[in-house]
């Protein structure tokens, strides 16, 4: 990751950018969530004075001075009083929830509660830290750099470096709220951890964070530490002492990695939260994984950076990953995965180099007019001795390992001529490398979601599997697939075919009894009608799923070679045509013979995964089965029935149909022992493709028309 933000760092320089710097100790307190509360504690000359909520919103902007054991003017912090009587938590939440109830007698039983103390050795350690340690490191490093409202604040919680001194005003100010009826949730999260009796209270102490604040600094110098100012004038002031320190360093005879003279230290690397959801250090090399000191280099010394280039590389992820760049040049690729894509020259007007991988769901667009849109964009205004905005774009992907580590899973350099040509293939692969279908053409996918298309799991009756969390293939697979050709397909291809071999008598069954193709219709709020609706909602969401598989294996089979114009006149495409039009006949015997009773499965539907495993043999039984379905067509179509879903003249075209593709793939069965998965595949395409056009159909004295197929428009999603 260090080479890509150095070549990041360096093309922002060139465009004028200047990035956000941050101190290397001042870091982002941690998310606020409902579970998570951050607590603005106010003081004034040693009595803590009010206790509220700091907004989810507002805390993105705040940050914390320190290290893992301890940090100032934000520390964690711990409930006072530890509870594990489960009729006590019962009704600790029944107070949260039903605030008044809290009367005189509820605060003495509170009160009596208030027995076992939560404010354990390790809490009280880290307390020392944040309170004393950390403040007098400040004091030192801060010398001579004036920052009025941290100097008032250090001496207004001075005090409180007694622990005991703090918890007794915490505790007062605690039951003055709820004597008060004042925000009884706040008040009780800060007073009891609903600890569990078999764990160590210290590994179970519950902290939360909280940031100490005085009315002395908001009355006169009109600043609160809970605000945007506070900790970019902090942050300032924290810079100014480290540059005095820097020019010390960088008389050392020692040079970095990038040739810079610098003085080692043993201070980690910066680290810097990204907006994708979670932290990335510049580099991670501890000792507590033995194999990371083979080198005999460990920490920071395992990659040297001098101070001024790591400050100008984690401002450069820290622009990169910002939240205001999201679908610019970073989106999420996955459970904790960020996918980061940046050009060479930094174009003037921002242009999203992530919309070619993926776009939010909310955007409705397709994959050929987000990538027309990028590649007009990123040659518009070019210099005429350029072809582009840019020479390179860097793509890499960062996933979170752990809570403390992360890694830059996939990286990849290309350019503009690459990205449009690849582009184009990509839509013709997938767009062009099918046949028609009854439901319309299949859209092309963004190259991000084709691992969800491999990775979903199915049953047989049409059901996702859910809580599948077993990934076989990586987000970043699509990548590999859209800028290289050469990408290996063969395992693709066969977790492909398996998804086929699974769905097909079910979806086929669907496309002949046409209810994918039936919008959703308003029903009567009873139970039956919404269990239909949920039925047919559900039958929706795997047919899509089953136009991704089609789009995708055509894709697949383009990469393989294999053209629609040849693999249309091949024998496993029309084996495919064969179980079809069987499916259709005897769908059609139902609703005439049998009132509409429809087998669970059909003719061609049931014989699918025989057909894929064992063609040659599955062929005889296919006929076997058919016959009287055909004898019965053929006297049929001589009806002249018009019956809406029973029309004759459908026995005669199903019968032309039957007779014209057995015959076909008669004479060339018997080299068709086995299928392979190319093979498999277009045997699936061609059992959900459309029938050949508008044709006469001849009957014993009739001409029907078949107009099945005469509004098979085909529109891309």
């Amino acid at each position: 990751m260090i080479n890509e933000l150095y070549a990041l760092a360096d093309s922002m320089s060139k465009a004028g950018i200047k990035a956000k710097e941050w101190h290397r100790k001042y870091k982002p307190i941690p998310n606020i969530k409902q579970k998570a509360p951050c607590i603005h504690i106010i003081v004034k000359d040693g009595k803590v004075l009010e206790l509220s909520e700091v907004p989810a919103e507002l805390g993105r902007e705040l940050r914390k001075y320190g290290s893992n054991q301890g940090t100032y003017p934000f520390m964690n912090l711990a409930p006072l009083y530890r509870i594990t009587d489960d009729r006590k938590k019962d009704k600790l939440e029944e107070y949260r929830a039903h605030p008044e109830k809290i009367d005189t007698a509820a605060i003495q039983k509170i009160k009596s509660w208030c027995t076992e103390n939560n404010w354990c050795r390790k809490f009280l350690r880290k307390y020392n830290i944040s309170m004393k340690d950390t403040p007098l490191e400040l004091k030192k490093l801060l010398e001579g750099i004036e920052f009025a409202p941290l100097t008032k604040l250090m001496e207004e919680t001075e005090c409180f470096s007694d622990p005991e001194k703090f918890r007794k005003e915490l505790k007062s100010e605690i039951f003055r709220m709820l004597e008060a009826g004042k925000n009884i949730s706040l008040a009780l999260t800060v007073l009891f951890h609903p600890g569990a009796e078999q764990k160590d209270p210290d590994d179970d102490f519950g902290a939360f964070s909280a940031a100490l604040d005085t009315e002395k600094i908001i009355d006169e110098q009109r600043i609160s530490v809970v605000s945007r100012e506070f900790t970019e004038e902090f942050n300032e002031a924290l810079l100014k002492a480290d540059a005095a320190s820097e020019n010390l360093q960088t008389t050392g005879g020692i040079k970095d990695a990038f040739g810079l003279a610098f003085t080692p230290t043993n201070d980690p690397l910066p680290e810097v939260k990204l907006a994708g959801g979670f932290s990335a250090k510049l580099r991670t090399m501890f000792d507590g994984q033995p194999c990371q000191t083979r080198y005999g280099r460990i920490g920071p010394a395992s990659y040297p950076l001098s101070p001024g280039l790591q400050k100008k590389l984690s401002g450069a992820l820290n622009e990169l990953g910002d939240s205001e760049n999201e679908n610019i040049s970073w989106i999420s690729s996955g459970l904790k995965e960020i996918l980061f894509a940046y050009p060479s020259e930094l174009p003037k007007k921002k242009i999203s180099f992530t919309q070619l991988f993926d776009v939010p769901a909310d955007q409705k667009t397709t994959f050929r007019a987000a990538s027309e849109k990028f590649i007009k964009e990123i040659r518009q205004g070019y210099d005429s001795a350029k072809n582009s905005n840019t020479k390179h774009i860097q793509i890499f992907i960062l996933r979170q390992l752990d809570k403390g580590r992360c890694k830059v899973v996939y990286t990849r350099q290309t350019n503009p001529a690459e990205i449009e040509k690849s582009a184009g293939e990509w839509t013709a692969c997938c767009k062009e490398n099918l046949p028609n279908f009854p439901f319309g053409q299949p859209a092309v996918p963004f190259p991000l979601r084709v691992a969800d298309i491999l990775n979903k799991t199915w049953k047989q009756n049409g059901e996702s599997i859910p809580g599948d969390k077993v990934s076989r293939v990586p987000r970043y697979h699509g990548i590999d697939l859209l800028l290289d050709p050469g990408t290996p397909i063969s395992d693709d291809l066969h977790i492909l075919v398996q998804k086929m071999i699974t769905l097909a008598a079910y979806i086929g069954k669907l496309v002949t009894e046409e209810s994918p193709l039936s919008e959703i219709q308003d029903v009567e709020n009873s139970t039956d009608s919404m269990t239909r609706l949920v039925k047919k909602t559900s039958e929706m969401k795997t047919w899509g799923s089953v136009r991704d598989i089609l789009v995708l294996a055509g894709l697949l089979l383009s990469r393989s070679g294999i053209k629609k114009e040849d693999y249309m006149e091949n024998f496993p495409y029309l084996y495919g045509q064969l179980l079809k039009v069987s499916d259709e006949l005897h769908v059609l015997y139902s609703k005439v013979m049998r009132n509409g009773d429809v087998p669970p499965k059909l003719a061609g539907g049931g014989l699918y995964h025989a057909a894929s495993e064992a063609p040659l043999r599955t062929f005889a039984i296919l006929g076997q089965r058919m016959a009287p379905y055909v004898a019965w067509a053929k006297y049929y179509r001589t009806r002249n029935s018009n019956t809406e879903g029973q029309e004759s003249w459908k026995a005669g075209w199903y019968v032309q149909l039957y007779e014209k593709i057995a015959g076909r793939i008669k004479g060339n069965i018997e080299n068709y022992v086995h299928f392979t998965d190319t093979e498999k595949a277009q045997l699936f395409i061609g059992y959900l493709a459309a029938f050949p056009k508008k044709e006469k159909v001849k009957t014993d004295g009739l001409n029907a028309e078949n107009t099945a197929d005469e509004e098979n428009k085909q529109e891309e999603e």
